[in-house]
Parts: structure tokens; C-alpha cells; sequence
């Protein structure tokens, strides 16, 4: 316990650059945590024109620093403008009346660009929203009118063996003709620790006394100690993707939720600890 304690002081101090050195360049992929570096641009750029060959140059959304669909502005000719969202980008004006084959269409597509999307097995996909994308036909003309020329469709968070990855959600945009944008993505072959060195009742038990700066959350100049009360919410465990100097890591991490009994009008925190090396990898607002 004294070992942990220690471990999450440090974290605390050094919240904003946690991960920074935790692996070296010959760090393998078969170590944890497994990393995903960060390509050249001139390799991204090369493999994110096979990306945009293979599916015919219907897709408008780029891809992430990794070569992965996960949304990033890397590839943005102008940093602010989405690729997708420009006025001289080639829109299908169709009318889609019907959206039933939809959703295997773009569970097709994920399949097909697997490489990039991260996505294996098309029945771990599961459907959260799909939404009409109104548009009009005929566009400045005398018979112009507005009807649903796309449809947006979102899976998701992905899950492996009832352990959720955060922030991969994968949303997909369909026209008349098919997908023509992909953002998200999923992660596979990603090394998990076979030992768990930090229980969740070990990592519950050492956050009591935790003092944490308010101003990054409400902005109030106060420090808020946590008390016993505010852990008692079961952890789980999740596989954080982390973003680094060194790349994008994937570590297994209990989720410890953290109240905040002192203020009613901030629910408190998610706790991200690493299961295996016991320090915090990160703290961010319910």
C-alpha cells in the first residue's frame, strides 16, 4: 500500500507529463504497453493515398497520425477546414428512401479497409445511432427541395471480452453510392498484462488523502482532498489508448470513480490507474 501511495503522489505532481518515459524506441511490440508510433509524413502520406485508391477516391476523410481512420487534423490541407465539410467537395444530391441495407454496407466497408479502421470482426459492431443527413436537390434551381441525401451511422465504443476501449466510437457516412467518409477507429493485437499487480480495493484504498487542484476542472482556486466516501463506487476495468511523445499506447487500467461530496454541482472524476506498474495514468471529469 505505501508502495502504491507513493506511486499516485508522484502521479499527481506529474500529471501532465505521466507517460512520457515509459518506453524506450526498442521497446518491442510484444512488451506492454504496446505502442503505435506516429508514421513520417511522408509515409502517412503514401499510405493514405493506397487508403484513398483502394476505395476509389470516394472518401473524403483522411487519416490519423497512426495510418489509422481515427479522426486527426494531420492530413488537413488547411488545419481548421474538415476535408469533408468543403464547399467545392463533390456531393451526391440522390434522395436515399431506403436505409435498411445501410448498416451492412458500412459494416462491409469497415471490413474492407481493416488495415486502417482497426475492425476484424464485423459482429462485434454494434449500432448506437444512425441519423438522416438532410440536403438539397436540384440545388438553385426553380424545383429545388431538401430530402436526406446521407446517412451518418455510429458504433459503439469497442469491446474486447467485456473490457471496453474509450474514445473509439467509429462513425461512418453513406450516399446514394456507398461510404464516403470514415472516422474512428478500433485497435487490435495490443499487448494486455497477464498479472494484475494493483487491485481495485488496493487502488480505492490509496486514493483517500488525494488533493487535487479544482482549477483544472471548475476553476475554483481550492484543492479538493478525497475522502473515503467519495470511493466507493466499484472500479473496471478499460484498455486506455494514451497519447505520447513516443506514440499511442493501449494500457489496461482500472477506472475508479471519484465523488466530489463537497460540491453538488460537480459529479467528480474517472481515475485511470495501470493494473500492472500502479501509477495514474490519467484524471479527467465524469
Amino acid at each position: 500500500m505505501q508502495k502504491f501511495t507513493l506511486l499516485v503522489v508522484i502521479a499527481l505532481i506529474t500529471l501532465g507529463s505521466i507517460s512520457c518515459n515509459l518506453l524506450t524506441a526498442e521497446d518491442g511490440p510484444s512488451e506492454y504497453p504496446t505502442v503505435y508510433p506516429r508514421l513520417e509524413m511522408v509515409e502517412l502520406q503514401e499510405l493514405n493515398n493506397e487508403y484513398h485508391q483502394a476505395n476509389d477516391g470516394r472518401l473524403c476523410s483522411t487519416l490519423n497520425e497512426y495510418g489509422l481512420t481515427g479522426f486527426s487534423k494531420v492530413l488537413f490541407e488547411d488545419e481548421e477546414e474538415n476535408p469533408c465539410d468543403r464547399a467545392n467537395r463533390s456531393v451526391v444530391r440522390i434522395e436515399m428512401n431506403n436505409s435498411d441495407t445501410l448498416v451492412a454496407a458500412a459494416k462491409r466497408s469497415l471490413l474492407k479497409n481493416s488495415v486502417y479502421t482497426g475492425v476484424r470482426d464485423t459482429s462485434k459492431l454494434v449500432l448506437n445511432e444512425m441519423s438522416p443527413q438532410p440536403g438539397c436537390i436540384n440545388c438553385r434551381s426553380p424545383d429545388e427541395y431538401s430530402a436526406n441525401i446521407e446517412w451518418s451511422l455510429t458504433f459503439e465504443n469497442q469491446v474486447i471480452d467485456s473490457v471496453e476501449i474509450p474514445n473509439t466510437e467509429i462513425i461512418v457516412f453513406l450516399d446514394a453510392l456507398g461510404v464516403n467518409r470514415i472516422w474512428g477507429n478500433w485497435y487490435s493485437e495490443f499487448k494486455v498484462p497477464e498479472f494484475v499487480n494493483f487491485g481495485y480495493l488496493d487502488v480505492q484504498e490509496g486514493m483517500v488523502g488525494w488533493q487535487i487542484d479544482m482549477r483544472n476542472y471548475t476553476e475554483e482556486e481550492t484543492i479538493y482532498t478525497v475522502q473515503e466516501e467519495d470511493v466507493t463506487e466499484q472500479p473496471y476495468k478499460v484498455y486506455l489508448p494514451v497519447e505520447n511523445e513516443e506514440g499511442l499506447q493501449i494500457r489496461t487500467c482500472w477506472a475508479v470513480p471519484i465523488s466530489n461530496s463537497a460540491n453538488e454541482n460537480f459529479e467528480g472524476w474517472l481515475a485511470y490507474v495501470d493494473i500492472k506498474e500502479g501509477f495514474l495514468v490519467d484524471l479527467v471529469a465524469k
